[in-house]
């Protein structure tokens, strides 16, 4: 017979009897529980992981680190952690045990302890991204907003219920600085616009020179420049295949934009009229500028044949000029399938990027897996303990290269949500983990997307009423073409 243990719940969990639980058993079977926060590895400076009970709707959830105890009772099927009693048990290098138990008959039946891992490595405290409705029928109603990773709080950076229900995307920041950004609003009101020293810019970037005005984009590390696509950019909705929407490209290009003298320059090799070139982003030391490039093939019939190369070009920030040799990081030739969105870890170490079938829109793409590249030696990772089965993408790192966040509709196949795993100095990857939210069922009824996740130090803190003043009445500086 197995051993009764009394436990005694807390105030604030709000009983204040004595509870029985078994000791579980060897073979007892593992809890049911959302998210799966088992065996997950976390910052030790994250928000509470709350999760509910997926059977039943009553039960207890012990938690044990270090001698401390802190024991909880579900309230509508969800066990809520007090902030202030999770900080007291996610300490750096340690390892928090979980027991949950299921009330069946009147007593409280065991489930399989499992570990919560809590790293050394910090997190950035904020992340900002786009909220989105995920078909895109509806983007008159969307907003860039701003979560604090250590609690719950999230706050908008800028809505387009100011700006007459415009689209707004394509945010980006340098180096993960809340007070250096810039985003896109397109139509009514449209414009590039850039934060930085505690001013708003607007800029109309369409060039005679260019295809478009400036689309995908990455700042340069030291903030002088950002490097952008220009994009012949169409969308069409399949009525019968799985990727719902397809977004692909006429042509494309990739061009410079020097931030202080409002000029974009580009070289012939990233202005390739057989090829398109899109999705550029730079190395963190800012010498070497990386891409997605494909052969230009007749569109629209030849999306499905769209294969994506990652190349890389070096760039020189103090002449504002590029190399006149180009190399191939991915070769799509070799592979047969698709590389998108490179991003390179703040330490140089780790190229990550998307891998798909085809195309460049791997945000809609069901079978999209993120992939990572050793820039020291050349080995390929396939990081499939971090994929899900549905739309892996738009992924970025923190700051300490420790951390990685990205968009995944693994969960029900229609709404992107957000997931952050560790990687280690050598490339090895932790479980996933959900974004924590205060309520579990929040990811579960928000009926919008995330997209464009980037970590950020702190919050952006620009006036949004200005911005939505600046976006309306000024006419915007143009840019013209080195």
């Amino acid at each position: 017979m197995r051993k009764i243990l009394p436990l005694i719940i807390p105030v604030f969990a709000a009983v204040s009897c004595a509870i029985k639980m078994e000791e579980p058993a060897p073979d007892t079977a593992e809890a049911a529980i959302f998210p799966d926060y088992k065996n997950v590895t976390v910052p030790p400076n994250i928000a509470p992981l709350n999760f509910s009970l997926e059977e039943g709707t009553e039960g207890v959830a012990i938690l044990e680190n270090s001698g401390k105890k802190l024991i909880l009772k579900t309230k509508k099927g969800e066990f809520d952690i007090p902030e202030d009693s999770w900080r007291e048990f996610a300490i750096a290098g340690s390892e928090i045990t979980v027991t949950v138990g299921v009330k069946e008959d009147g007593k409280y039946v065991p489930r399989k302890p499992f570990p919560i891992f809590v790293s050394e490595d910090k997190i950035e405290p904020y992340v900002a991204y786009r909220l989105i409705d995920p078909g895109y029928e509806t983007w008159n109603k969307l907003g860039l907003y701003q979560r604090c990773l250590e609690s719950f709080k999230e706050t908008p950076i800028m809505t387009n219920d100011k700006t007459d229900r415009n689209c707004m995307n394509c945010h980006s920041f340098k180096s993960r600085d809340p007070g250096t950004m810039m985003f896109h609003m397109r139509a009514r009101n449209g414009g590039t616009f850039v934060w930085k020293d505690g001013s708003i810019e607007k800029l109309n970037t369409k060039t005679p020179q260019t295809i478009s005005a400036l689309v995908y984009p990455y700042w340069h590390p030291s903030g002088k420049y950002i490097a952008f696509s220009v994009n012949d950019i169409a969308q069409f909705f399949h009525s019968t295949n799985p990727n719902r929407v397809e977004v692909y490209d006429y042509k494309s290009d990739v061009v410079v934009y020097d931030v202080d003298n409002h000029q974009v320059s580009s070289s012939p090799m990233l202005m390739d009229t057989t090829r398109m070139e899109t999705f550029p982003s730079f190395s963190p030391d800012g010498k070497t500028l990386y891409y997605c490039s494909t052969r230009q093939p007749q569109m629209p019939q030849g999306y499905k044949d769209v294969r994506y190369s990652i190349c890389s070009i070096p760039f020189d920030q103090e002449k504002f000029s590029f190399g006149d040799k180009v190399d191939t990081v991915y070769n799509a030739d070799k592979t047969g399938l698709d590389a998108t969105f490179p991003r390179i870890s703040p330490d140089g170490r780790f190229l990550l990027f998307a891998e798909t079938a085809y195309g460049c829109f791997a945000i809609w793409h069901k079978d999209s897996e993120l992939r990572m590249i050793d820039l020291k030696d050349g080995t390929f990772h396939t990081l499939d303990g971090i994929n899900g089965p549905d739309a892996d993408s738009y992924h970025s790192w923190s700051g300490n290269s420790r951390w990685i966040i990205w968009a995944s509709r693994r969960l029900d196949g229609l709404y992107s949500r957000l997931f952050i795993a560790h990687i280690d100095e050598n490339g090895k990857t932790s479980k996933p983990f959900l974004m924590p939210q205060k309520s579990v069922r929040h990811d579960k009824e928000l009926m919008k997307s995330y997209n464009v996740p980037e970590f950020i130090s702190g919050p952006v803190l620009f006036d949004r009423d200005e911005m939505a003043d600046i976006a309306k009445n000024d006419p915007g500086v143009d840019v013209n073409f080195k």
